[in-house]
């Protein structure tokens, strides 16, 4: 297959997957309840696009089915023939043969797919008869077309001149070796960080000594011991040369750990972009099998997989396939009912199933949705209370519960409120099989009714294994981790803005009342002592929001999930495991997969209105008011006290009159830049002390040890402004 074929065949897989979506889409809404009228000229108009646009990337099967196809919708168009269920019916299998006929020509089959394509076109052409004007070229011929131009000369030559793009084979073995090479660069870089702290530390406290040296020897008298006097002044050279080697080594480390940081998460990200492919590559067959299962039992499905262009780790997508085909046949065998019972309960006689993939929030969501016959929670409820699995009240009614708990116990093996076993389904073990591996990729799975009838069913796993982004708390004396992509939010709030509703606290988030559980008692670790404040991770449990109160939130960053494999850990409420910056494990917990009591969440401890403990102060200083707004928001957010002011100047006028914690300036300023503030502070033995954290946009080496020089602390570029970075900072220096 020529390069301007493959770039045509390309263009055409999406161009004919838009073409059968609209015709789908308006079928849909025709045959649905209510029958809507039936844009017949807008569905003749995407047939003849359909078959134009196949006959220029030299598709005989697809042009021959489409062109029968346009004919069909003219006819219906004249009054000719009757829309009814055996035309809709050879109209969907006409586009399935269609997507069918696109797919083994675009990986270069050599047998035309389970659709017959010359069985389809001769029911078409029972129905349409043979007269149609200008037919394609006959079926005798499709596999052997006469050369022609595939595109017009002036088209074919500027695909002929586009960049190729270079493509070389990776053995996957190597290419797994290389990405936990550099996975494993991730904690090196923690633990640098850790080491430039304690240096930063040590040249703090060395300046401290010197200028406490300075003060005493300057209450000393003067002595007239030439000896003595000698000996004071060389203590006072060498703690000055201490003083001066111990800034250069911290400033040596701080500029090494920038560039380990800056090389080693660009090869990190790099070897990471190499394992993604799109889930074209994994799910792009799952149309195809859904029909055919549904053929094989005797009912119709219009199967829609969308989001196939996003892109996921490759041994994600691997792993995800067999539990994504266990949903697919559970949709397919308990959710769309025959053509039969569809037609008598007022439902089209083709179901739906609609697969869609998408990246939210950092993670991948694969969601599966049916129009089906939906989940009988009483019949749920009634069949896990014969098991044992929930309390029996007695007569066959079993114990009230929370939907979501009930749809949870489909997971459990052995379960199933399937009348018969099948070849396909009723052992109840598939949905099992499904979130276990779910399980082992550290996500969730959550099932659902369908507001408008049927089930979805929500998978949610990372996009990569090879490192995630996690909040590390505090609880109970432990230090846990929590994937940053479930938490909405992190914040900190006074006992008492909590509202009791129920016996329980509540906090009003975005006009909803969302509870606030500790996350210790969930955990079944002793609960905090009563304070004046809480830490909450706000998340999803069970497909409500919650906020988690924790003892503390330590710090957001980048780490390698290990997999569980300690004895007597749950899989379902723990990811994995990561390592300390000492060393020790830290458990990553699957916050969305905690379980919450069907009855009277614990309560947070609140402690009696106390005096007000003293916040640390910080002044920023930034001539921007949209950056000081945001500043402020953030750091008060995080309890601290803060001042502004719009310049250099003014800040300095600030530090004389009140007692500053720390200073978070920008550089670019007028009246006095950030840099000349720098200098002014850290050249004052009254400031000097002060901490300075410079957020600004010149990004340049250059600039940023300029600013390093002259004695700032940190250095935070605003185009790779991250919140976590600068509360990380002002946590370490204050």
């Amino acid at each position: 297959m020529t390069d301007i074929r493959q770039r045509l065949l390309a263009a055409f897989e999406l161009e004919h997957k838009e073409h059968l979506a609209a015709i789908r889409d308006a079928l849909r809404l025709a045959e649905g309840e209510g029958g809507a009228r039936l844009d017949l000229q807008e569905i003749h108009r995407r047939a003849h696009s359909l078959k134009g646009a196949a006959r220029a990337v030299d598709l005989p099967d697809v042009e021959a089915l489409a062109h029968r196809l346009e004919s069909l919708f003219l006819m219906v168009q004249r009054g000719e023939r009757a829309l009814g269920p055996d035309l809709f019916s050879l109209i969907r299998h006409t586009l399935d043969a269609i997507e069918d006929a696109v797919a083994w020509a675009s990986r270069g089959g050599t047998e035309a797919g389970s659709i017959a394509i010359d069985t389809v076109l001769a029911q078409l052409d029972r129905v349409v008869g043979t007269g149609a004007s200008q037919p394609p070229p006959p079926a005798a011929v499709r596999h052997a077309p006469p050369p022609r131009p595939v595109r017009p000369a002036d088209t074919a030559a500027a695909l002929a001149a586009a960049p190729v793009p270079r493509l070389v084979r990776i053995n996957a073995a190597s290419l797994e070796q290389l990405l936990d090479t550099a996975s494993a660069l991730l904690p090196e870089v923690e633990e640098q960080a850790a080491l430039n702290d304690g240096l930063r530390t040590l040249s703090r406290d060395m300046g401290v000594l010197e200028q406490a040296w300075r003060r005493l020897r300057q209450a000393l008298p003067d002595t007239p011991d030439a000896r003595l006097a000698e000996t004071l002044s060389a203590f006072e050279r060498r703690l000055r040369t201490a003083a001066s080697s111990t800034q250069a080594v911290r400033r040596r480390q701080d500029r090494a750990l920038w560039n380990l940081r800056r090389w080693g998460g660009g090869l990190h990200d790099g070897v990471r972009r190499l394992r993604m492919v799109p889930a074209e590559s994994q799910f792009g067959g799952l149309g195809r099998m859904v029909r055919d299962l549904a053929r094989s039992q005797g009912k119709e499905v219009e199967a829609d997989i969308l989001g196939l262009d996003v892109e996921a780790d490759r041994m994600v997508l691997q792993r995800l396939k067999d539990p994504v085909l266990h949903l697919l046949r559970n949709a397919v065998s308990h959710g769309i009912e025959p053509p039969e019972e569809r037609l008598n309960a007022g439902k089209r006689a083709a179901g739906s199933i609609r697969l869609e993939t998408a990246v939210v929030n950092g993670r991948l969501r694969v969601v599966i949705e049916d129009d089906g016959r939906g989940i009988d929670l009483a019949r749920i409820a009634r069949e896990a209370a014969a098991r044992g699995l929930i309390p029996d009240q007695g007569e066959g009614e079993a114990a009230p519960l929370p939907p979501e708990q009930l749809t949870g116990l489909l997971a459990e093996p052995g379960f199933s409120t399937a009348a018969a076993v099948t070849e396909i389904s009723g052992r109840g073990m598939g949905v099992t099989i499904a979130r276990q591996e779910v399980l082992h990729l550290q996500g969730q799975l959550t099932i659902a009714p369908r507001p408008r009838g049927g089930t979805v069913v929500t998978v949610e796993v990372p996009v990569s294994l090879s490192s995630q982004r996690l909040l590390f708390v505090s609880v109970g004396g432990h230090t846990l981790a929590l994937p940053a992509a479930d938490v909405a939010r992190v914040m900190r709030v006074r006992t008492t803005d909590l509202l009791p509703l129920g016996g329980s606290p509540v906090l009003r988030l975005e006009d909803e009342d969302v509870a606030v559980v500790p996350l210790a008692a969930l955990l079944s670790l002793p609960l905090p002592a009563p304070a004046d404040w809480a830490v909450l991770a706000v998340t999803r449990i069970g497909g409500r929001r919650v906020a988690l109160a924790v003892d503390e939130a330590q710090a957001t960053r980048d780490a390698v999930v290990s997999g569980i494999d300690e004895v007597g850990l749950d899989p379902q409420r723990f990811l994995g495991t990561v390592l300390l910056e000492n060393g020790a494990p830290a458990l990553v917990l699957n916050a969305g997969s905690l379980a919450l009591p069907a009855h009277g969440l614990p309560s947070l401890p609140v402690s009696t209105p106390s005096a007000m403990v003293r916040r640390s102060h910080i002044l920023v200083v930034d001539d921007s008011i949209t950056t000081r707004t945001l500043e402020k928001s953030i750091l008060e957010a995080h309890g601290y006290r803060v001042t502004l002011c719009v310049d250099g100047r003014e800040a300095l006028e600030t530090l004389h009159g009140q007692t500053v914690d720390l200073i978070v300036s920008d550089v670019e300023m007028p009246r006095m830049d950030g840099f000349a503030l720098v200098q002014a502070v850290k050249s004052d033995p009254v400031l000097s002390d002060i901490p300075v954290i410079l957020v600004t946009s010149r990004a340049s080496d250059e600039d940023r040890q300029r600013g390093l020089l002259l004695g700032a602390d940190a250095y935070i570029v605003k185009t790779r402004f991250d919140q976590d970075e600068l509360l990380d900072g002002i946590r370490r220096l204050i």
